[in-house]
């Protein structure tokens, strides 16, 4: 199986956890990468955004997630991790220009997987005979969109899921490659949720991969109508809520085990 891949400028550990299990594995080669070399959209500029959608407190408080994530996890980027391995890596800021989709074509992919340069469209999602795979962290029959795992756990949901679709021109409404369960915890803050997600996903790019090498296999497709709704980021407002309402579960739950009678020591 020949991938192809549409990445991200670095490489977080989840990322790397993720293309790990893919380059040992003996089936799969990775023939080329395209890394978005476009400038990030400015702070400002999104926050100006935001605020007119009525959104921008919930920007301040991402801002300092991010900026949290940065000071905790190590990022490598991705053009050395890849050159190190010996894969054809270019730095593009124009993924549809005809010199870059020469390249794509060039390296002759059997499937192309993006981590990296936002929603696709065509030429590139017809570039490869098995399409483009990504993932979408969500139940694409109830929660497209984003962010992951919040709507599920503000919506008290008992599970969630993990999806590795084939991209089509709509978000979120592809054939689906591979799916996995994620269970909810009463207790679960976004961030213990949004971790769970993310380590249940790591060996699923893999097991894709490997699927739709298979001449007998056949993507899953979700007819319109079963398509969930379309989400985004949400408002203050809404992300205060949640806050409130992990509170309550955790008290609850603290409450439920302290009622529970102790064992008795023999």
């Amino acid at each position: 199986m020949r991938i192809f891949l549409l990445a991200s400028p670095a490489l977080d550990d989840f990322w790397t956890g993720v293309l790990d299990p893919v380059l040992s594995e003996p089936r799969i080669e990775i023939v080329g990468a395209c890394v978005d070399a476009a400038k990030p959209v400015p702070i400002l500029t999104r926050l100006r955004r935001e605020l007119e959608k009525g959104r921008g407190a919930y920007v301040l408080v991402m801002a300092v997630k991010l900026v949290t994530r940065t000071l905790t996890e190590r990022g490598v980027p991705t053009v050395s991790y890849l050159a190190k391995r010996g894969i054809p890596v270019r730095e593009v800021d124009d993924l549809y220009a005809d010199d870059t989709l020469a390249f794509i074509r060039g390296t002759r992919p059997d499937c192309i997987f993006r981590f990296g340069f936002g929603l696709i469209r065509e030429p590139v999602l017809s570039l490869a005979p098995k399409g483009v795979i990504s993932y979408h962290h969500g139940n694409i029959r109830s929660y497209r969109g984003q962010p992951v795992a919040f709507w599920e756990l503000l919506a008290g949901e008992a599970e969630m899921s993990v999806t590795v679709q084939v991209l089509s021109e709509q978000l979120d409404a592809g054939k689906i490659v591979v799916e996995k369960p994620v269970p909810i915890e009463p207790t679960d803050t976004w961030r213990a949720l949004e971790r769970r997600a993310f380590s249940v996903s790591q060996g699923m790019i893999r097991e894709a991969c490997l699927l739709l090498a298979r001449s007998d296999f056949e993507p899953e497709v979700v007819p319109e109508e079963e398509l969930g709704e379309l989400y985004t980021t949400p408002n203050f407002r809404q992300w205060a809520t949640l806050q409130a309402r992990v509170l309550m579960r955790c008290l609850r739950a603290a409450r439920a085990a302290a009622s529970r009678p102790a064992a008795v020591k023999r």
